[in-house]
């Protein structure tokens, strides 16, 4: 679908889809938002699952804004890596929880195809709600180039390489875990035990965001790498549903 030059969204829909999703989904702008996915758009996400086409798509807005207005959210967006077919843009829920305020990391990935389609998939941890995983699912597309930081890491993972490990992170590096706690490189051993196969990539040189299935389970997770000027990693930061 594209839009007739008198039929353009919002100025808060315009942009990158990746970044104005949420924002739009919190304002209660779903059918501008509708207009803007397509009819051909699937949404994947670990809180409500699978949905595709206009109706289901339409519920599934629906129950976000309804979800996110009950837990009093305020969505902040930070990063956005742009690659060559698929665009990630990371950023933070602050919500509330059994009576507590928290903040939870949650990213977004628009995977671009051809004739304007999109498949957009939320990566975000299901245990503070008490909700059962049910996330996005490995997908057959096309998988880019991984740049030698991240695949140096990837194949020390792999080893389960301690030493390996630690020598692909700088000194001071972070990873910061799914449910946003923040621990020292020696975590990332820890955190990521198992077997990782690579599904999709968006890089643009500083920072690199892997779409990876998780062993047997064909389940996706996000991780995302910030490379530091020593070649190394600076940062890891991992999206999952647990």
């Amino acid at each position: 679908m594209r839009h007739a030059e008198d039929e353009l969204p919002p100025s808060s829909l315009r942009g990158r889809l990746c970044e104005v999703f949420f924002s739009a989904v919190l304002g209660e702008q779903i059918d501008p938002l509708l207009h803007r996915l397509g009819d051909k758009a699937e949404l994947d996400d670990p809180i409500f699952g699978a949905a595709a086409g206009l109706s289901p798509l339409k519920d599934r807005l629906v129950e976000w804004t309804r979800f996110l207005a009950e837990h009093d959210a305020v969505y902040d967006r930070t990063i956005t890596v742009v690659g060559a077919d698929r665009d990630v843009t990371e950023g933070a829920l602050e919500l509330r929880l059994d009576g507590h305020h928290r903040s939870l990391p949650i990213a977004l990935l628009v995977e671009r195809r051809k004739e304007r389609e999109v498949a957009l998939r939320v990566f975000v941890a299901t245990s503070p709600f008490g909700k059962t995983a049910n996330g996005p699912k490995a997908t057959n597309a096309p998988i880019g180039a991984v740049p030698s930081f991240a695949s140096d890491l990837l194949g020390a993972l792999g080893k389960r390489d301690t030493s390996a490990i630690l020598a692909c992170f700088e000194q001071e590096s972070s990873v910061r875990d799914a449910a946003g706690a923040e621990h020292s490189r020696d975590a990332a051993a820890r955190l990521l035990t198992t077997p990782l196969e690579v599904r999709g990539v968006a890089d643009n040189g500083q920072v690199c965001a892997l779409e990876l299935s998780l062993g047997d389970s064909n389940r996706l997770a996000l991780l995302v790498l910030q490379r530091g000027d020593s070649g190394l990693v600076r940062s890891l930061r991992i999206y999952s549903e647990t």
